[in-house]
């Protein structure tokens, strides 16, 4: 059994000559595990879990390899005066039934949704407090009539927009 994990922290060290990572978020590693360990190769240190099956998994006989562990994502915190929506994405568009409305927020805030009709009227409003992460809001269309609206997203002080078509 330890010959399989040796040969797989080989493996993993002989890669080395990855480029250096510059993450936005900070990993709080909180690991079920059996086993485990680590080495270093130059500049770079790796580290090997074994614990509970949450990717996927390799068996041969009674030895089994799992993949993956819980990492919560832990966002740092944002400056004051920085923008805290990013990669605000609607789909599909054109919508008929049904539109998406995905956009990563970097810090808890108050978020505000409108949705304005081409004579500039507001025909939907909502607001709500959300945790920083990926927010996916899904909102039913069908009671709008077919036409160009403007999304307008509201966070931080700063005002996203983006073009909607509903058919």
């Amino acid at each position: 059994m330890r010959t399989i994990y040796k040969r797989l922290l080989l493996l993993c060290l002989a890669a080395g000559g990855f480029p250096a990572a510059r993450a936005q978020l900070i990993l709080n590693r909180q690991v079920n595990a059996s086993t485990g360990g680590g080495g270093s190769s130059g500049d770079y240190f790796f580290q090997y879990t074994i614990g509970e099956v949450t990717v996927s998994s390799l068996q041969k006989g009674p030895l089994l390899l799992t993949q993956g562990f819980h990492q919560p994502e832990e966002l740092p915190p944002v400056p004051a005066g920085t923008e805290v929506v990013l990669n605000m994405l609607l789909y599909p568009n054109p919508v008929s039934t049904t539109l998406k409305i995905q956009f990563d927020l970097l810090s808890n805030n108050a978020v505000s949704l409108l949705i304005v009709n081409s004579g500039g009227q507001l025909v939907h409003q909502e607001a709500r407090t959300y945790g920083a992460g990926r927010i996916l809001l899904t909102l039913p269309v069908t009671r709008f009539a077919a036409g160009i609206y403007t999304v307008i997203l509201k966070a931080g002080g700063y005002m996203y927009q983006e073009k909607l078509v509903i058919q």
